[in-house]
This record gives structure tokens, sequence and C-alpha cells, in this order.
């Protein structure tokens, strides 16, 4: 995980569907100096402003990472900031003229493979790889079996146990060491979960608009509604958000163990890594 800095090669656009608000949005990547880190702007407001992606400037953990500030947001960043993080990209400015980024396929392909084509270069300056230096654990109060551990190891290495009484899903756990390869075959295909019973629930609040049969693993009463990419294709995608969120931080050597965590969790335990990190 160490070396230099990473940027793209060369400035990339796209646009696509985002999931909660329905709308069509473009993206544009733009390559940036040295110790930049990961920004986030909204191109279609004034002034476009600019926000870096840290633990202190996220604004919502509902169903999605929302960072944010005086009244603008950008929401669902975890995938993209799985493939940064994976692909080892270090400074790069998002810019995006919406709310939120567009799903793809709902999972961190679609971003992965638009990095990819544009290419990385290696920047003059190493990378600060920050270390995890004792155990921290963070606990949902309100579901105490929902926790994340995180632990002093080398590399970065990601574990999670799914849990549920679902007859389809029942339980799942993995674990991989993260590297750029392993990400793109094992982790960036797997797609959000949707249990299909809540998505009339969801689109009631405003969620899930651009939701469809693609861009997640469908879960029925009795079975899955459309076809999986992998067995275990939820519980990779747990994986695949954690990893996005963990980003908040930039580039980090440790292990955390998941069990039952979703955004809120994972921003709890960023906030409280983000001081003891060396």
């Amino acid at each position: 995980m160490k070396g230099f800095q990473q940027t793209l090669k060369n400035r990339i656009s796209f646009n696509g569907q985002a999931l909660h608000c329905g709308k069509d949005v473009a993206v544009n990547l733009i390559p940036q100096p040295v110790d930049t880190g990961v920004l986030f702007a909204r191109s279609d407001l004034p002034g476009k402003p600019v926000l870096k992606a840290t633990p202190a400037n996220v604004v919502d953990t509902l169903r999605s990472m929302a960072i944010g500030a005086d009244g603008w947001r950008i929401q669902t960043i975890e995938h993209l900031m799985a493939a940064l993080h994976a692909l080892q990209v270090d400074n790069l400015l998002v810019e995006v003229d919406g709310p939120e980024l567009p799903l793809g396929d709902g999972s961190a392909q679609f971003f992965m493979k638009k990095i990819l084509e544009a290419g990385l270069v290696t920047q003059e300056k190493p990378r600060k790889v920050r270390k995890i230096t004792a155990p921290v654990a963070v606990i949902d109060e309100r579901e105490p079996h929902s926790y994340l551990i995180a632990l002093p190891g080398k590399g970065l290495r990601l574990s999670y146990y799914f849990t549920s009484d679902h007859k389809v899903t029942g339980n799942q756990f993995a674990q991989y060491v993260i590297t750029p390869e392993v990400f793109q075959k094992e982790i960036a295909p797997a797609r959000t979960i949707a249990f299909y019973r809540e998505l009339e629930a969801l689109r009631k609040q405003g969620l899930a608009l651009g939701g469809n049969m693609d861009i997640a693993v469908v879960v029925g009463e009795d079975s899955y509604l459309n076809p999986l990419r992998f067995e275990d294709e939820i519980v990779r995608h747990k994986i695949l958000d954690l990893l996005g969120d963990l980003y908040l931080l930039g580039p980090i050597e440790g292990e955390i163990i998941g069990l039952r965590s979703g955004h809120k969790l994972d921003l709890e335990l960023a906030l409280k890594l983000e001081n003891q990190l060396v």
C-alpha cells in the first residue's frame, strides 16, 4: 500500500442516474497535485463549492455516506471512495452537477472501470499511510450486536460478518486483504442489497427513486429476484462500503472487523481513529 502518491493520468467525464434522487447527474474526475486528498465539488451551484472528503465533513449516514456544508451536500460517495481507496488514488477533484453521485450498476465496478480507463500517474511525493496503533471499538447502543473493531496489522485487512434471520440471505462472512487486484476481482462487482418488501417504503421516504432490478441484489420472500454475481455478494458489498467509508481517513494500515455495522458506525469509527493514527 506504500509507494508514491497517485492521481489520474487524464481528466474524465461521465454521467448516470443517482439512486436516491433518481436524477441523471454528470461527473468530472479531475487530477490534482500531491497532498490534495479527495475533494468533492457541486458544479451546479454558484462558485462551485468544494469540500474535502473527511469524517468531519460528513452530514448524513442514512442509507449512504453524504458530505456537505452550508446547506449543500453530495451523497452516495462510498462506491467511488472504495474504488479510489483500493486503486490507491490519493489526489482527485470530483465535480458533480447534483446532490448525489450516479449509482452505475450498484457496485464500485462502474467507477473502477472509469478510473482504469483514464489511467493512473505516479506523483513525486511518497504516500503517507497511517497506521492503527491500538485497538479501537465502536458499538451501536441501540443494537449492541452491531460493532466495529480496529486493530493494528500489516496492510489493510477487512473482515465482515453479515447476519440475518431472512431465510434467503442467511448469514455471510468474508475477509480480504485489500490490494488493487483483490478489489477488482472479488469486491468491486458486488452490488448493494435491496429487500423487495422495503422498496415501497424507501420510495415514500424519497429514497431509491432511481432503483431498478439491475442495480442491486434484490431479496424476495422466498428467493433472490435476480441473478447473483457471487454467492456471498451481500457481505462483499458490505466490505466495499466499509472500504469506501474508511477512505475518509486517507490511506490506512491495520485490521477492521465488522458485525452488522453500517455507514453510521463506519463514521463513528473513523472519527475515533482520526487522532490515533500515526
